[in-house]
């Protein structure tokens, strides 16, 4: 998927984002941009299981240059309603869970967070058993609210104690019907 937008940057220009699925050619981009973009350390099966079946991962190109990223799992329903130690039982009804979404701050407010998030919208669309996309956003994250709720989230409920090492430890769970 390639998506040509209007920007300005400097001046108004042509500007290219380029959206690539994560191979493994490109996976170690994924784990240098969680290390600049988040204050967790992912090990390393988190980015071995990003090339299996039931997971979705993709890059975003801003003229070529590696800029964002997001992930995906899929999951039984109500994945995301459960504090993160709970387990589901297997399901046929699934929810796509968006695990991260980040873009380097100085290729934010471009639209390249909301061209990989309709990327994965997309995708998981075409799968007849996920029902809806389901993420966490930390309490007090206003900014992240306000992007999720522009493309159609809502916010469904609070967890508390849902972090373990970071505060607030309260995550409002987000839903995308689809």
């Amino acid at each position: 998927m390639t998506v040509t937008m209007e920007a300005v940057v400097n001046t108004a220009s042509q500007v290219q984002i380029s959206i690539q699925p994560v191979v493994p050619d490109n996976i170690s981009k994924v784990r240098n941009l969680n290390s600049v973009l988040f204050p967790v350390r992912y090990a390393k099966t988190f980015y071995e299981n990003l090339l299996h079946p039931g997971y979705f991962g993709r890059l975003a190109y801003f003229n070529k240059q590696c800029v964002g990223t997001i992930t995906c799992c899929k999951q039984p329903l109500g994945y995301a309603d459960a504090k993160a130690a709970e387990m589901r039982e297997p399901s046929e009804r699934c929810e796509m869970y968006m695990m991260t979404l980040g873009v380097l701050a100085p290729f934010r407010r471009m639209g390249i967070a909301q061209s990989l998030v309709q990327c994965a919208l997309e995708t998981a669309a075409q799968d007849p058993s996920i029902e809806r996309v389901a993420l966490h956003v930390q309490v007090g994250n206003d900014d992240a609210l306000g992007f999720y709720h522009k493309l159609g989230f809502v916010t469904t409920h609070t967890i508390d104690q849902y972090y373990r090492h970071i505060e607030p430890a309260q995550a409002y769970v987000l839903q995308y019907q689809l």
